[in-house]
């Protein structure tokens, strides 16, 4: 303090003196403690820019020029450190290696210890019980929450979108945000909830929210994020969020908790439920776990990644029109014929190979596969992951020895895939490999990317026998919101809708 007051002008008030004096501190702090790049691994730029913005504002150019100049790994450096990116040849080895954490890696880039973040740091805390109250008990469940599924797609569609036969301008990501938000917690929560009006605004802005000031948290420097925390407003209603969930969910748990206890005591086995609480309970198997916290951490992932791809879906049925009536067609001849019979969904199969066409065409991300570096490891090539580091896997949608004319959009592309002798499984929407690896790959691929597949379909369904859709005119396409390596719909991002009589009744079949 006295270095500091003999270089300011005399007379400064106190306080003043203490605040710069906190601030030079703090950038002292911060250039002490900040990560440095890791030995050995080229450091990626993008124009002569600074790594950091380079990553930050323009990560699909700094992958696709470490990838041009470079055949083995290199590294970004993130507003949380550097991270090191494997090209995709190294997806297979390290997909499920044991020194690699997946969890961990998400440790700094969504800020787990601060309030509001309960949903993130569960993940971290209770490793296993989220993966598998999703792989194990919604997956094996699937076909029970079929007719759930079809019922609340049918109310919710016709409360966002109405039976309008003129062309309306719509907000495409907010309406179907308010559609994933119903159909993913009609199954997560029932009925009751999934229509009450502060469980569907904290279903919808916790996932937005959080994904929003970790972004900003992560664009300023360290020792300013305690105060960027305080000033971001979405950060206030994160905390709201997580209070008002609570009081929403807690009475509920507490509720089937008795009903077990009560049915144990009596010497009878407890009811069974086909939800997301019932199932965390019997995952849980006694454990003390926040079950708020785990509701909204499956809402998150549900709505986030769900409400992307409905919206991509949307705008690509808008781009190729002529898609849209093959689709249709489909629909008719699957569902007019077999109903949502068990293997209805599965029929659907250029709907399946058009939804990932976009994926690869479009891909939300360039980067998948984080894992967190528990100890050295040694790749294949001689390369050594120092322990502490963290690595993605780049992309490899473009690859021309996979995909003939892979800068074509082609929505029968994995239709024609699997025709090919011996490929039938291969190349389905939920299938993971390293050429498409937008569901990650390993043990670690997205759990619930079959139930979103169904939700998906049959809202697909809905969505194209019910309604025409078209750009905007003279508007075209609208462009993606773009952050690090994440290409994303806009929330401006408007479209035309308008009701269309449909060649069958979903809703009577």
């Amino acid at each position: 303090m006295e270095a500091l007051q003999r270089v300011l002008p005399e007379g400064l008030p106190v306080s003043i003196q203490v605040v710069l004096a906190t601030l030079v501190v703090g950038v002292v702090y911060s250039l002490v403690t900040a990560e440095r790049p890791f030995a050995g691994f080229p450091v990626i730029t993008v124009d002569g820019k600074s790594p950091m913005k380079s990553w930050l504002w323009h990560g699909r150019e700094a992958i696709a020029e470490g990838l041009r100049r470079f055949s083995g790994p290199f590294q970004v450096m993130t507003g949380t450190g550097p991270k090191i990116i494997l090209p995709n040849k190294f997806a297979d080895e390290i997909r499920n290696h044991p020194s690699l954490d997946f969890n961990k890696a998400f440790a700094k880039d969504f800020m787990v210890n601060y309030p509001g973040f309960e949903a993130h740091r569960l993940g971290l805390q209770s490793e296993h019980l989220i993966p598998e109250t999703v792989r194990v008990k919604l997956t094996q469940s699937l076909n029970l929450v079929t007719d759930d599924l079809v019922d609340e797609t049918s109310a919710s569609l016709h409360d966002v979108f109405g039976d309008n036969e003129e062309w309306a301008t719509r907000l495409i990501r907010e309406d179907m945000l308010e559609v994933v938000a119903r159909l993913s917690s009609r199954v997560f929560l029932g009925r009751e909830l999934c229509r009450n009006r502060r469980w569907l605004d904290i279903a919808k802005s916790y996932t937005v929210d959080s994904f929003l000031v970790s972004r900003l948290m992560r664009a300023v420097p360290s020792f300013l994020r305690p105060l960027a925390y305080l000033l971001i407003p979405q950060a206030t209603s994160l905390r709201k969020a997580v209070r008002d969930a609570r009081r929403l969910i807690n009475p509920e748990v507490e509720r089937r908790k008795a009903a077990v206890n009560a049915a144990l005591a009596a010497g009878e086995k407890p009811p069974k439920v086909a939800d997301t609480i019932g199932w965390m309970y019997e995952v849980a198997k006694g454990k003390d776990v926040d079950y708020v916290a785990g509701q909204l951490s499956l809402t998150m992932a549900a709505i986030h990644t769900t409400t992307e791809s409905s919206c991509s879906a949307l705008l690509d049925i808008c781009e190729y029109p002529d898609v849209a009536q093959q689709l249709r067609e489909e629909i008719i001849e699957v569902i007019g014929k077999n109903g949502w019979a068990k293997t209805s969904l599965y029929k659907l199969k250029l709907m399946d190979s058009f939804l990932k066409e976009g994926q690869r065409f479009r891909p939300m991300g360039t980067t998948t596969m984080h894992r967190h570096v528990e100890k050295d490891v040694e790749l294949s090539d001689g390369t050594v992951l120092p322990k502490g580091s963290r690595v993605l896997v780049a992309s490899s949608f473009m690859d021309p020895t996979i995909y003939a004319e892979p800068e074509k959009f082609d929505a029968a592309r994995f239709l024609k895939m699997r025709q090919q002798p011996g490929q039938e499984n291969s190349w389905q929407f939920v299938t993971t490999s390293p050429a498409h690896t937008l569901f990650g790959h390993g043990q670690h691929a997205c759990p619930g990317r079959f139930f979103a597949s169904n939700e998906l379909k049959i809202a697909l369904c809905y969505l194209l026998l019910n309604y025409d859709w078209r750009f905007v005119p003279e508007e075209g396409r609208p462009p993606p919101r773009v952050f690090e390596s994440v290409n994303a719909v806009d929330q401006k991002s408007r479209i035309q809708v308008r009701r269309r009589k449909a060649e069958i009744d979903l809703d009577s079949i």
